[in-house]
């Protein structure tokens, strides 16, 4: 199975490490192969020789040069080479309409995509998942709002007879982090270096302190669990700078930032940003890298899903596993 990977920042190299580490895993599990015969970063696409091996991608990235790994293209070429999958795990453009036009080309192309770039879902779902429904297209975004948390796949696959009613989740690491670091006293640029440094916080970290990460996930969430086309102009979000510090001071170990949305008469009431939560509420036992949600299922009655620790390493394994899917699909058409 050919794919195109757009990004190789703490995701992208996750992920082709775990082509390289679980290689006859996801041979044996899916029945074919990942070749990565496209590579881009910052600095360009190019067309991955022949007889390079995962670990040459990973030394051409270390190096800043991934030029040596083949000849430059554009995505037009990409495009129009015969992939079966677009993986686009690049940072999120603050509009998606770079995304929009890529995804778009790939849809007319016939090209599956898998992302775990929130933007243009967040801001173009309707343009995007319907359109590629009606085609026959595969949109794949597990990635996009817990990382590695199972979301999407658990509730289609694993709740099949089910509704969801409700969701309640923390699914933005970066914040809440940063948030519990505050509450112990450590400043705002210290707690962004470290979340840096762990690879949860990007070099421009605004999207995640200021909600809007939240706040995109959110959509994401609306969209897909409950059958709906909202853009991110929908949504209200609060962040960091909007936190009342005597609040922050004095129940800052019950303060999260988290999504809430609720299905009731057809109707959706939709919360994301800071609040309280009461003590004994699932959300506060997650611990200050973990990632988990609570759904209420009309079938499946409540249940509940949370990682011990969450980052690239996870979010990419989230991203391999859409791929699989995908390459099982191919392998039986």
């Amino acid at each position: 199975m050919k794919v195109a990977i757009l990004g190789l920042g703490n995701v992208g190299q996750n992920f082709i490490r775990i082509l390289s580490d679980s290689g006859g895993h996801i041979r044996e599990s899916c029945g074919s192969d990942i070749e990565v015969a496209f590579v881009a970063d910052s600095s360009g696409i190019v067309k991955v020789d022949q007889g390079r091996t995962y670990a040459n991608i990973l030394l051409a990235k270390r190096a800043q040069n991934i030029r040596s790994l083949g000849e430059p293209v554009t995505i037009e070429q990409v495009l129009d080479s015969g992939i079966d999958a677009l993986i686009d795990v690049s940072s999120a453009s603050k509009d998606g309409n770079r995304e929009l036009e890529i995804f778009r080309a790939a849809i007319d192309r016939g090209i599956n995509i898998v992302t775990a770039n929130k933007s243009p879902l967040a801001l173009h779902w309707a343009e995007i998942v319907p359109y590629a429904r009606n085609r026959g297209i595969k949109v794949l975004f597990e990635a996009t709002v817990a990382g590695g948390v199972p979301l999407f796949n658990f509730a289609k696959y694993s709740c099949g007879p089910s509704r969801v009613v409700k969701f309640r989740g923390i699914v933005s690491l970066t914040a809440n982090y940063v948030l519990k670091m505050m509450h112990s006293g450590t400043s705002f640029e210290e707690a962004v270096r470290k979340a840096q440094e762990m690879g949860v916080a990007e070099t421009d970290y605004t999207d995640d302190t200021s909600g809007l990460d939240g706040a995109r996930k959110t959509v994401i969430l609306a969209n897909a669990l409950f059958d709906r086309e909202f853009s991110l102009k929908d949504i209200r979000y609060s962040g960091i700078p909007e936190v009342d510090l005597t609040e922050l001071t004095s129940k800052g170990d019950r303060l999260r930032l988290f999504t809430s949305i609720t299905s009731e008469n057809e109707a959706l009431e939709i919360s994301t940003g800071f609040g309280l939560l009461d003590q004994g509420d699932f959300l506060l036992s997650l611990e200050e890298s973990a990632l988990g949600y609570e759904i209420k299922t009309d079938n499946n009655g409540v249940l509940r899903v949370s990682s011990a620790h969450d980052g690239p390493r996870e979010t990419a394994a989230a991203v391999v596993n859409d791929v699989m899917i995908l390459a099982r699909e191919v392998k039986e058409h």
